[in-house]
């Protein structure tokens, strides 16, 4: 449910213009990056729970509302550089692009000249896990639960010795306290699928391009909640000295599996058409130190749902620094 947008307009923390494929250190040990910072935001949903919106008085459009949160990246890793291992724990950038803060702990391995696999578990880390237990409740302020995930990602960087990479992850979704009601048919509980494919281009010196697709199927109990996703993304990175840019864009849309039981929604399905872009700007060797970075971001997402209780509206900029190791 416009999960997407309001996912997609957060972190944009890419640490250089670079092609996803992160090489395998040739020395062991530790190396990795933690980003902080704090970003302001402007959100008009009525399914994302914010502080400011615990009390809906319709089952109408959002209304905006501004929230500040803390920007947390960590990405932590060890390397065998004799058997090219690497165990890696933390969230991935593009994981942090979704508003997704759920962390890996799993394990790289490169296999020759034909990319590195990767295997690894994936479960609810830092960020926001509270949802609303009823978000359609109208008779007061609404009460929040707890939504946890849990369950295994796949990957394949320079699939072949070629430019494509693709990921895959499968997931159990868990609400401690689902009260949407509707027979069940509104029940967020249940397994999710997403599928990343992308090229990384580099069509210039220090110019990087990635184009991708991004399908996904949200298989839950309640059929009104249960759909399928088809997106494309396209990231751009461009290194020059102390700076880098990036810019990112993703387009798509959701369909739903059955017809909303609420009877606002006039038997209506919730399928909608999602468009997000975000740009970054880092500034490297902050203050004279050589691992540390300064950014700044901002992001726009929209989602127009054919139920105007799901369209979202996000607005997002933010500051931090990093520090590579």
């Amino acid at each position: 449910m416009q999960k997407t947008v309001l996912a997609s307009a957060a972190l944009l923390l890419a640490s250089a213009a670079q092609a996803a494929i992160n090489p395998i250190p040739t020395s062991n040990g530790f190396s990795g990056a933690v980003s902080i910072g704090v970003a302001s935001s402007e959100v008009a949903s009525n399914m994302y729970k914010g502080d400011d919106n615990g009390r809906i008085y319709n089952r109408g459009t959002p209304d905006s509302h501004g929230e500040t949160d803390p920007l947390l990246m960590l990405d932590l890793r060890y390397t065998l550089a004799n058997s090219r291992t690497q165990f890696v724990l933390g969230n991935q950038v593009h994981d942090a692009l979704r508003l997704d803060y759920t962390q890996q702990l799993g394990v790289r391995q490169e296999i020759g000249n034909n990319g590195i696999v990767s295997a690894g578990l994936v479960f609810s880390g830092f960020g926001s896990k509270d949802v609303w237990a009823n978000p359609y409740d109208t008779t007061g302020e609404r009460e929040e639960t707890k939504r946890k995930s849990t369950g295994m990602r796949l990957g394949w960087e320079g699939i072949l010795g070629s430019n494509f990479s693709a990921d895959i992850t499968r997931r159990k979704v868990e609400l401690d306290d689902e009260k949407s009601g509707y027979l069940g048919l509104l029940d967020r509980n249940g397994k999710t699928t997403r599928f990343n494919l992308s090229y990384d281009w580099e069509f210039a010196p220090g110019h990087f391009l990635a184009p991708g697709i991004v399908l996904g199927k949200h298989d839950l109990d309640g059929r009104a909640m249960s759909n399928d996703s088809t997106g494309f993304k396209l990231d751009y990175g461009y290194r020059s000295g102390l700076y880098t840019v990036t810019a990112n864009l993703y387009l798509g849309e959701q369909k739903y599996d059955a017809a909303n039981p609420i009877p606002e929604f006039d038997g209506k399905k919730a399928d909608s058409s999602d468009f997000v872009i975000g740009t970054n700007l880092m500034r490297h060797q902050l203050f004279g130190y050589k691992n540390v970075s300064g950014f700044v971001n901002a992001a726009y997402g929209k989602s127009d749902s054919d139920i105007n209780f799901y369209d979202a509206e996000v607005k997002r900029i933010g500051a931090g620094v990093m520090y590579k190791f």
